[in-house]
């Protein structure tokens, strides 16, 4: 007879936290299709395609049904109602791809692409990396469509799984694994005592920010609709437009202007804004040596490209382009106006920079983020006086406060895995679609780091896009922008076999 204590858990409790997401991302789709709709019947457009609603409205439909059914099953079959830490991790995960299934429907319907490229550009919106499939967005996404993709990356921003815990507080502690299961970068430490008023606080800020934004882009003179989209990515750090130009196609520079500052907005973390609104004071954000670094490498980086574009643009638009530039590759968005593929090597050098180092933690950007730059250098310079000092005990500083040896350790296992995971991803795509190795690793930093930019991909002769990637490579792609939007270990945890036995 086999030990009692090597049978697996009992996990099936996930299907209530992944149902009822599945179910929220329908009753969304059924919204934002009946405003886009709306829209279409009161204010038709000659540039955008009309239709698409009622695949939309079938879409939403089709996935609430799947999203009843996994709640149905789990309430009959799982026992209690509080998450483990355990079902927890596995419903993260669960929902992300789940959700990704969902969103992908609209697009497999209404815009009729395959399989793999639907759920690319589902999971692409959902985790606000921002790279693309489609080629011909003007001519194929008509309004629902083009809302909903928006739509997409506006919940994935502040994160599906923050809004589910906002909306459903009765999870309790299981709701706090289900936030740091998300978010594990997130400083959610001097928020509020309650992770569901946290969650509330952090989407008011957000929702607050979209809306000036919004207003903003309108008075500008952009047509509402698109405003409307353009705030939802952004505020997201996106990077999903209306037009096959993206920002550029619009020729304003003062739009480029406000979306630069914006863009650089989101990728601050949203626990300082939190701490300037019940403190009323700059005290918060002047104390954080994140921040001060985050605002030092935007200068400097801006700074630096201005002076290496001169030559291609007068100074004024040199400085333009090198804001919104560092704004969309810090913050992750992912936008363009301006060209980078013919940069010189030191400027490009600057951009692939900014596409590692990400934004803030606790903000809506991707990358390994600044927190986590600054404290692997501190342990690194913390090593080398060690070498000369032994007998000091070096500690790690953030500002005032020490990090703890687990924390730093964390931090250093993360690029350790950041890494690892980006040269397997390298070896698989180089393998499965023969690109050079320079292609595969613009794509894997892309997709690990949900930036949004493709850089080499013209040395294999495609365009910023992966539309030319096998339907393989694409799956393998969005797997990876969640295990990127995961920040691994709530992912890489499910692999290890000692999770799943009781």
């Amino acid at each position: 007879m086999p030990d009692g204590r090597t049978k697996l858990r009992d996990l099936r409790g996930v299907g209530r936290p992944v149902g009822a997401v599945m179910i929220g991302v329908g009753i969304i789709m059924a919204l934002t299709t009946t405003v886009a709709a709306t829209w279409d019947l009161v204010a038709p457009s000659e540039r955008i395609p009309q239709g698409g609603a009622l695949a939309c409205f079938a879409s939403a439909a089709l996935a609430a049904a799947i999203g009843a059914a996994v709640f149905g099953w789990s309430r009959r079959s799982a026992r209690g109602t509080t998450l483990t830490r355990r079902e927890a991790l596995l419903s993260v995960t669960l929902i992300w791809f789940g959700a990704g299934v969902c969103g992908a429907l609209p697009f497999l319907f209404g815009a009729r692409m395959g399989a793999a490229d639907a759920f690319f550009e589902s999971v692409s919106g959902l985790t606000t990396t921002g790279a693309t499939v489609i080629t011909d967005i003007e001519a194929r996404l008509s309004r629902p469509l083009l809302l909903w993709r928006s739509m997409l990356q506006w919940l994935g921003g502040m994160g599906i799984v923050v809004l589910f815990v906002a909306v459903f507080p009765s999870l309790g502690a299981g709701g706090k694994h289900l936030y740091k299961g998300e978010a594990p970068g997130a400083q959610i430490e001097g928020l509020r005592p309650r992770i569901a008023e946290t969650s509330i606080t952090l989407w008011k800020i957000y929702v607050t920010f979209t809306v000036i934004l919004l207003g903003l882009l309108i008075a500008l003179g952009m047509d509402p609709f698109e405003a409307l989209c353009h705030a939802l990515t952004t505020l997201a750090t996106g990077g999903f437009s209306t037009r096959d130009g993206s920002i550029g196609a619009f020729e304003s520079p003062t739009i480029e202007w406000v979306i630069s500052v914006f863009m650089l907005l989101a990728g601050v973390s949203y626990g300082l804004y939190f701490a300037l609104l019940r403190t009323r004071r700059l005290k918060p954000l002047l104390r954080s040596v994140e921040f001060r670094t985050y605002v030092w490498i935007i200068a400097v980086s801006t700074a630096l490209l201005t002076v290496l574009n001169l030559h291609r643009h007068a100074p004024l638009d040199a400085l333009r382009y090198a804001l919104f530039m560092v704004g969309t590759n810090i913050s992750s968005t992912g936008y363009g106006v301006d060209d980078y593929t013919q940069y010189s090597q030191p400027a490009f050098g600057i951009v692939l920079m900014l596409m590692f180092v990400g934004g803030c933690a606790g903000s809506t950007a991707g990358g390994i983020k600044v927190e986590r730059i600054v404290m692997m250098a501190k342990q690194t310079l913390a090593q080398v006086q060690r070498s000369y000092e032994p007998s000091v005990v070096q500690v790690v500083r953030m500002g005032r406060a020490v990090i703890a040896k687990p924390v730093v350790a964390d931090v250093m296992s993360f690029f350790a895995v950041y890494m690892a995971s980006m040269a397997i991803g390298i070896f698989v795509v180089s393998v499965v679609d023969g690109v050079p190795l320079p292609t595969a690793f613009g794509a894997m930093l892309t997709s690990l780091s949900n930036m949004g930019p493709a850089p080499f991909h013209d040395t294999a002769g495609f365009a910023d896009n992966f539309a030319a990637y096998s339907p393989v490579s694409k799956v393998f792609f969005a797997c990876a922008m969640v295990i990127g939007r995961l920040e691994f270990f709530t992912f890489f945890a499910l692999l290890i076999p000692g999770f799943w036995r009781r």
